[in-house]
């Protein structure tokens, strides 16, 4: 018996217990002509590539709120439910005009929200009918390892299991890049540099549900 406890003893010893490490890193986001720095380098997504977990079973939140989307872009794991809620007192119009799994929440009030499921890991335009001026964008990533950078550009990846990744940053204004990272028990440092590829007035102009101009300049404020 003693004996047996002694091996378990220096069994437990022998076994590493397996850490997880944070990324890191600073997102700078320039205009087109990639001279100029933009005022603030918010709203860059950057996450982990080629890694698989499965989705939260908590809904994300994107909000409609003093008609804007809010938060401006929304990263979740593939197979996410995301809800859509109207906080305004007017009525929204949620869709997304993406090729293969767009959708068409139709009007709905305040105080009321509509649902939807990505199965699909893509980048998803979101947009009100009644308000062109209402974007955003929702990410579907196949992990929960992503951040999204501040007005500073600083972001924070918690809690990646050890091991050497791919880094993949975008923004919404159309900059990405990559870069190799390793991730041990310690802080990983990924910075990023990225281009715009659009400006803010190209992505504004964009058609309504039916793929038609926004005639009534009332939908427009």
């Amino acid at each position: 018996m003693k004996l047996r406890l002694l091996f378990l003893f220096f069994f437990c010893l022998c076994q590493s217990p397996v850490f997880a490490g944070d990324i890191v890193g600073q997102v700078t986001v320039y205009a087109r002509d990639g001279k100029e720095p933009l005022s603030s380098f918010a709203d860059a997504v950057v996450y982990v590539d080629g890694v698989q977990t499965p989705p939260p079973p908590k809904a994300a939140i994107l909000d409609q709120s003093g008609k804007q989307f809010l938060p401006r872009v929304l990263p979740v794991v593939r197979g996410q439910t995301v809800e859509f809620w109207n906080r305004d007192a007017v009525q929204h119009n949620v869709f997304s005009p993406h090729p293969q799994h767009g959708f068409d929440l139709g009007r709905y009030p305040r105080d009321e929200f509509r649902s939807v499921v990505f199965e699909q890991a893509d980048r998803y335009k979101i947009y009100c009918d009644l308000h062109q001026r209402m974007i955003a964008d929702i990410l579907v990533l196949p992990n929960r390892y992503f951040a999204v950078s501040d007005e500073s550009g600083s972001y924070r990846i918690e809690g990646v299991p050890p091991g050497n990744y791919v880094l993949r940053a975008w923004h919404i204004f159309g900059g990405s890049n990559s870069t190799a990272v390793s991730v041990g028990e310690t802080e990983s440092r990924a910075d990023f540099s990225l281009v715009s590829t659009k400006v803010v007035r190209e992505i504004e102009t964009h058609k309504d549900k039916r793929g038609r101009d926004y005639l009534d300049r009332f939908f427009n404020n």
